[in-house]
């Protein structure tokens, strides 16, 4: 537990340190140097390998966390010979490269129809087509490695190579075409390049800390271990295609219904940024709580479990909410404290459906691990098959119409729907919801806020009046919460320290 409890802190820490230089790197470089074009390619490029290595792995992601513990051997005592784990690192290669080589296949037989589908808006990415195939297979196998690190329980080198130094590389790949020392297709090499290195990285890493030979015990997989594996797989690989295209179909569309092409990708991309910064305490609160939830449904304390996701859902939407104040609040600050921000104004409303939506999703994604853990895992497939139906559906809809502030619109109402439908499930057979007196006690505070917005005055230096609109918005919410007690838990936390230095003094 000490190990689990040290790896933990390392990467959380490791996280923010990932999240602030993503931040200079997206807002600050990108921006800069980059037109919206090829912030765009860049962008298509990368979620489409994402896309294929994610339907490569064949839903793997979840089997690898499922059956490891079938396979795990104990560790031996002599550090030079570290447990073969009855060959499993040699199977989910195996797996790998099949579904890899199987995605492969199909995306190059669907050229044609693909190339006809960005031809017309988005035609520079076609230039770079067959540059998706290394990289989908740089990002397959970093992912194994990755996830097979995680097994042997070392989660901090992992997570640093994944959120600061591939940063750090990327952000030098950037630079070096800023300063025109190589040309746009060069510094395409480059950026999958730096995924290639990070790849192998992670494989010297992962070669120190487990068995990574190619053994295998077939006496080991028996036909019981082979029809569950199998069984537990083909679902998840049906959700997780589904769950994959509909994260990234907003983007695809963007490119290639908008008539903007690249251009408008690129836009919708910074504005996709700055309303990713809503979730990100989410990540580390669901860490943290989700291994409770699944105890609560493993002992099936509904009871418990019902309280967990009032409890988690209320703190996520607090936090999520006023992060989402202080952003719309500031919009006009940020685009123009943006190197090139007039590119990027087009993103203003992109910004606030799509902050919404990360509203909406904060609030409900708690139900993920009680959906999981119960006996109703299968609802995933469900929910995935709508989820993706919807988001095509409107983004052909609305892009067409309201261009990527449509593309916007349609992810909240997908987000609305699917969550909906899951909610309702959810209350039907379990008997569990997050609404709670609280929970609707802070909407009225967010609302509230709202109108705030336009009687606090306007600042003609864009980072002073960026920094008193937060103070202000800050000082008002937080006494709301207070006289609320929304929060008790943490002001009571707060109290017992005030109180605690008074006593001292």
């Amino acid at each position: 537990m000490g190990q689990v409890v040290v790896q933990s802190v390392k990467s959380t820490i490791i996280s923010y340190s990932g999240a602030f230089i993503g931040f200079l790197t997206t807002f600050f470089i990108l921006t800069a140097f980059l037109s919206p074009e090829e912030i765009g390619l860049t962008r298509v490029l990368l979620e489409a390998a994402n896309l294929l290595s994610a339907l490569a792995m064949l839903g793997m992601t979840s089997s690898i966390y499922r059956f490891f513990p079938y396979f795990k051997e104990e560790q031996t005592h002599s550090r030079e010979k570290p447990p073969k784990h009855h060959g499993f690192f040699y199977y989910i290669m195996k797996v790998a490269l099949c579904g890899g080589l199987l995605i492969t296949l199909i995306y190059i037989l669907l050229s044609h129809p693909i190339g006809l589908f960005f031809s017309k808006n988005s035609a520079l990415f076609l230039d770079y087509y067959y540059s998706v195939i290394p990289l989908t297979f740089f990002l397959l196998f970093w992912l194994v490695f990755e996830v097979y690190a995680v097994q042997m329980m070392r989660l901090a080198v992992p997570k640093f190579i994944r959120e600061v130094l591939l940063r750090l590389l990327l952000i030098a790949v950037y630079l070096v075409y800023a300063f025109r020392w190589v040309d746009l297709r060069t510094m395409i090499f480059l950026f999958i390049g730096v995924y290639g290195l990070c790849m192998f990285i992670s494989f010297l890493y992962l070669r120190k800390i487990a068995y990574t030979g190619f053994y295998h015990d077939k006496s080991f997989l028996t036909p019981a271990i082979k029809s569950s594996f199998i069984k537990y797989t083909a679902l998840y690989v049906i959700a997780s295609f589904g769950s994959t295209l509909a994260s990234r179909m907003d983007l695809f569309m963007v490119s290639s219904l908008d008539t903007g092409g690249l251009y408008a990708a690129g836009v919708f991309s910074i504005a996709f940024f700055i309303a990713s910064v809503i979730e990100i305490p989410s990540r580390s609160i669901l860490s943290i709580s989700t291994p409770r939830m699944s105890e609560a449904m493993k002992d099936n304390n509904i009871v418990e479990a019902n309280r967990l996701y009032k409890q988690v859902s209320l703190y996520q939407l607090m936090i999520g909410g006023i992060l989402f104040l202080i952003i719309w609040f500031n919009i006009h600050n940020v685009f123009a404290i943006l190197p090139n921000g007039e590119n990027y104004k087009g993103g203003v409303y992109v910004v606030f459906f799509l902050g919404l939506s990360k509203l909406v999703d904060v609030t409900f994604n708690y139900s993920h691990p009680i959906v999981s853990c119960s006996k109703y895992y299968h609802w995933n497939l469900y929910y995935t098959g709508i989820v993706t139906a919807i988001s095509i559906i409107l983004n052909i809809w609305f892009i067409n119409r309201w261009g990527i502030t449509g593309a916007a619109v349609a992810t909240l109402i997908t987000m609305l729907c699917g969550y909906g439908f899951q909610q309702l499930l959810l209350l039907r057979y379990l008997k569990i919801h997050p609404f709670s007196p609280a929970l609707f006690k802070l909407l009225v505070v967010f609302l509230g806020l709202i109108g705030v917005n336009p009687l606090l005055p306007c600042i003609a230096n864009p980072w002073l009046d960026l920094l008193l609109r937060s103070l202000i918005l800050l000082t008002i919410a937080f006494s709301g919460l207070y006289f609320l007690r929304l929060t008790p838990e943490v002001f009571d936390i707060l109290g017992g320290k005030l109180r605690h230095k008074k006593t001292v003094d």
